[in-house]
């Protein structure tokens, strides 16, 4: 199986390494995603090592994310999505392997195109609604419907995160990403996920160096690919531009 970490392990040797615990999370906050290859990837990071630091667990650069989506049966927070509609919300359970950590989060994005996060810790991922806490944590975010909602998509992937040595800025690297709907699965291979989030929108040293690689900006969520990726079928004409750009680096596989 390809693997962007070939490419990616030696670039990551020349930054000075990060504790993750004394690192400040971007709860709030603006983000720009790109789609990139894997050896496009460690060509930005060769750029980037004197002005950010690579952030570690123990000397690990490396975290394992399991994240569940939870969607209604008609599919809203997939179709708001697809139809730019603000605000809107992604509900999920994330687990991290490397600290056994889980959490219930609400991904919201509001009227400003500022993304908002808010976490709830969890026992476990299972009997989700019946845990203690969760519903209240739900309701104060004015998410009512929880009959409707149902697991809609598993997403496990691989994460470098980056942070600016001076600079409210975080870079997020994700690669070795796969789908599972408990009946299909699809891996990405070679497909890089990056995301900055920035306190506020600035020329940051990450964002001019991807311009000058000629990348844009795309609205990209793991939750809506994943799900058009396994259900080809459901209503994707607004996705079509993302999904060229992605079919550009999955196709010489």
């Amino acid at each position: 199986m390809f693997s962007a970490l070939t490419y990616l392990k030696e670039e990551l040797i020349k930054f000075n390494q990060f504790d993750l615990e004394n690192t400040l999370l971007l709860m709030n906050r603006v983000d720009f995603k790109f789609v990139l290859k894997g050896i496009e990837a460690a060509q930005l990071l060769k750029t980037l090592d004197k002005d950010y630091d690579v952030i570690s667990k123990e000397g690990n650069l490396f975290r394992c994310y399991e994240t569940a989506y939870f969607d209604t049966l008609e599919r809203d927070a997939f179709y708001r999505h697809h139809q730019g509609k603000l605000p809107r919300y992604k509900i999920r359970t994330r687990t991290y392997f490397d600290t056994n950590d889980q959490f219930l989060e609400i991904k919201y994005k509001n009227n400003r195109n500022r993304t908002e996060k808010f976490r709830h810790k969890l026992s476990a991922t299972k009997h989700l609604f019946a845990q203690s806490g969760v519903v209240d944590f739900l309701n104060e975010h004015s998410i009512y419907n929880l009959n409707e909602l149902k697991e809609a998509l598993l997403v496990k992937y691989t994460r470098i995160s980056l942070k600016h040595k001076k600079l409210n800025e975080r870079i997020t690297i994700d690669f070795d990403i796969s789908f599972s709907n408990g009946l299909k699965n699809a891996l990405l291979g070679e497909v890089v996920f990056m995301e900055v989030k920035q306190e506020k929108s600035m020329k940051s040293p990450v964002m001019i160096a991807l311009k000058a690689m000629n990348k844009h900006s795309v609205s990209l969520s793991k939750y809506c690919y994943g799900l058009l990726s396994l259900e080809p079928s459901i209503k994707h004409n607004n996705f079509n531009p993302l999904q060229k750009s992605l079919n550009k680096i999955i196709a010489p596989l």
